[in-house]
């Protein structure tokens, strides 16, 4: 027999909320079993071994969005893994954890044309990994790009063609981060 999930967990879920799937293992040790997440936020995981060699698993992300889970056996994605999981959460829940994010950094108001301009997210706090997103605004197009450090801050690199005064907006679930928009003065 091989290895399978189910549960309501593995479709969708609540943020802030305890949900669950169960994986069952058909009698294998459960100690080749991992689940890891992919989306904005990483979820506190609790596995729970049942008598018959099923395992519940319960995890409470912080934020909604759209979450891979991926279910692995001797580091091989059982069948369906990974599975996509829409986690809906509330605005308040999403603002609080926005007020948590820093932004910073030496092109945060003033930049350079025809160069790369660098700033700093720093998520850390806020325990966000992912769904943030970036626009500019201003007299030209602006290549806008970013760059995950995998220690909780985000490298976001903006190229304006041309001098001007640019809008840099950045957001987490449609909710403007502190302070975002930015203005910035390109020279």
């Amino acid at each position: 027999m091989s290895i399978s999930a189910h549960g309501g967990g593995l479709i969708n879920g609540i943020a802030g909320m305890e949900n669950k799937f169960t994986v069952f293992t058909s009698g294998k040790p459960v100690s080749g079993l991992t689940v890891a997440f992919e989306g904005p936020t990483k979820p506190d995981i609790n596995f729970n071994s049942a008598k018959d060699g099923s395992v519940d698993v319960s995890y409470t992300p912080k934020a909604g969005g759209m979450y891979k889970i991926h279910i692995k056996y001797d580091g091989k994605e059982i069948i369906g893994s990974p599975f996509k999981t829409n986690i809906t959460g509330d605005e308040a829940t999403h603002r609080k954890l926005t007020e948590k994010v820093k932004v910073g950094g030496p092109n945060v108001s003033t930049g350079k044309a025809n160069a790369d301009n660098e700033l700093t997210i720093d998520c850390k706090e806020a325990g966000i990994t992912g769904g943030i997103s970036f626009a500019m605004e201003g007299p030209a197009k602006v290549e806008v790009s970013f760059r995950n450090n995998n220690d909780g801050t985000i490298t976001v690199v903006y190229k304006p063609p041309q001098n001007g005064d640019y809008k840099l907006h950045l957001k987490f679930n449609d909710i403007h981060l502190p302070g975002s928009p930015f203005p910035i003065v390109v020279s």
